[in-house]
């Protein structure tokens, strides 16, 4: 019965919205709020479908109950931790999942698989809600959100560390530098470890030590069965192949990851160096030659970003652990070179900032070989082309450490390849993005020539990427183990889109 008082649920308002507005199009009612209408049915249609016939009543008690046996925080809509937990980092994705469940042990988590299970209800899995498509949030979906899984226990001999599923980039660093260990992670330090190692992990050591995946050597995982399972070489070998470089919440919670330890470099000359726009073609055609060469001590991004065209700049960012020479030699590419900052510690080239409360839209291609005179020229001026302060351009450093692994080793596909670039749109979180979105679109396609045909799963932008993008040959093996450990889609991940 009609309540004056009584507040409707949030996706509920949004469906009627929806079909409300069935006439209206993306040009008539402005980009951003198109695409939050879109969110609503970016679930598969089977999954959409599995939901349809739910008995609401039914379902609400069986929350209520599941509320009472999980240790940890339950958010349902209308309360203000519902409101700030369903957010991600990307603040062009809003939606409205049924509840989010923080659970505090795995016993939580079986619980919560039950439940789903028995509810015919589906599952994301939120780290730290980093991922540019923000698939972690669903809407209609009960979100596992892992923050209180904290945990960093070092064994005995100090060879290996035990990570739980809500540790940030940064508090595993610094927990480590304390015993001059490292695990080779990406930059970003707001990033969750295990969210990044599921889609490989790049960052500055990637070149000596291998990406963070490379350096798993068990994973905790609870799969759709409940059942907990220590996922190792020698133990679901077929499941810890694929865990290194599937992406996250395929197969289940990864709850933990044990990784092999190394010692921390010493010596670090750590440097964000930057030039005039006119320059970029030789620092980048100088930085191809230094990414292909085989010196494992230097890692460094190449970036543009977004900025009024008449401060445009190229930007160098890395380290190097040559203790004679550092990085002067990369100063020296070009006169006038600008030190924006200089570091002496790992653990400090680790801890950039990174711009948040913004819309992104990101989409990305593999390189293989050099950086081309034609690429370097298409990059320019599709960057010349870019909207005021509103997009740019990145470039990830890969061969090394990284092509001492098989292609068929794990499932991360890119070992064969140089670079990952980049195509981020910006947009402030009010603004309408349309032109942003189309110019990253535009810029993908001219771009497209230079690519391999595929793209980094930790960059994936969401329904619209075919899964051949990022898992290439390892496809039909992935969805055959997809089928095998959740045959019901319980998981809502990438493995469930078409081919």
């Amino acid at each position: 019965m009609f309540s004056a008082n009584k507040l409707l649920p949030p996706r509920l308002v949004a469906q009627y919205l929806r079909q409300l507005l069935s006439d209206v199009t993306p040009n008539t009612f402005g980009s951003r709020s198109w695409n939050l209408l879109e969110s609503i049915v970016e679930v598969s249609p089977a999954k959409q479908t599995k939901t349809d016939s739910i008995d609401t009543r039914a379902t609400e008690t069986s929350l209520v109950e599941l509320a009472s046996l999980v240790g940890g925080a339950f958010w349902s809509p209308g309360s203000a931790e519902y409101e700030e937990n369903r957010k991600v980092f990307n603040q062009g994705v809003s939606r409205f999942p049924l509840v989010i469940i923080q659970p505090k042990t795995k016993t939580d988590i079986i619980h919560i698989v039950k439940c789903a299970k028995q509810l015919r209800l589906s599952i994301t899995i939120k780290g730290q809600g980093h991922g540019v498509s923000g698939m972690s949030v669903l809407n209609n979906a009960i979100v596992i959100d892992m923050s209180m899984f904290k945990t960093t226990v070092l064994n005995v001999d100090k060879s290996s560390v035990n990570v739980g599923a809500g540790v940030k980039n940064s508090e595993l660093d610094h927990f480590l530098a304390q015993h001059n260990k490292v695990v080779p992670l990406g930059t970003c330090p707001d990033v969750g470890v295990v969210g990044a190692t599921l889609g490989g992990g790049i960052g500055f050591l990637s070149r000596k030590l291998g990406l963070s995946c490379d350096n798993v050597l068990a994973f905790g995982l609870i799969t759709a069965d409940g059942k907990v399972r220590q996922v190792t070489e020698s133990q679901h070998a077929e499941l810890f192949w694929a865990l290194k470089g599937c992406g996250h919440g395929q197969f289940g919670v990864v709850t933990d990851i044990t990784f092999k330890l190394h010692d921390a470099p010493q010596n670090i000359d750590g440097r964000i160096l930057e030039w005039p726009l006119c320059h970029a073609r030789s620092i980048l055609r100088q930085y191809s030659e230094i990414v292909l060469s085989d010196n494992r001590s230097v890692f460094l991004y190449a970036y543009l970003s977004r900025s009024t065209h008449d401060k445009a700049r190229i930007s160098i960012m890395g380290f190097s652990e040559d203790s004679v020479h550092g990085l002067e030699s990369v100063a020296k590419w070009q006169d006038g070179a600008e030190l924006l900052s200089r570091r002496s510690q790992y653990v400090e080239c680790q801890s950039n900032n990174y711009d948040s409360d913004l819309n992104l839209y990101w989409r990305n291609g593999i390189i293989e070989g050099e950086l081309s005179d034609e690429f370097i020229e298409t990059l320019l001026s599709c960057y010349r082309a870019c909207p005021v302060n509103s997009g740019g351009f990145m470039l990830d450093p890969l061969c090394g450490a990284i092509q001492d692994v098989n292609a068929d080793g794990s499932a991360f596909i890119h070992r064969n390849a140089s670079f990952v670039c980049s195509i981020t749109g910006i947009t402030q979180f009010e603004r309408d993005d349309t032109e942003v979105i189309d110019w990253v679109n535009k810029s993908f396609d001219l771009l497209s020539p230079f690519f391999n045909g595929h793209s980094y799963q930790n960059y994936d932008m969401g329904n619209g990427s075919p899964l051949a993008l990022y898992y290439g040959q390892h496809t039909a093996r992935l969805k055959l183990l997809k089928q095998q450990y959740d045959p019901t889609g319980l998981f809502i991940s990438s493995l469930l889109r078409p081919d």
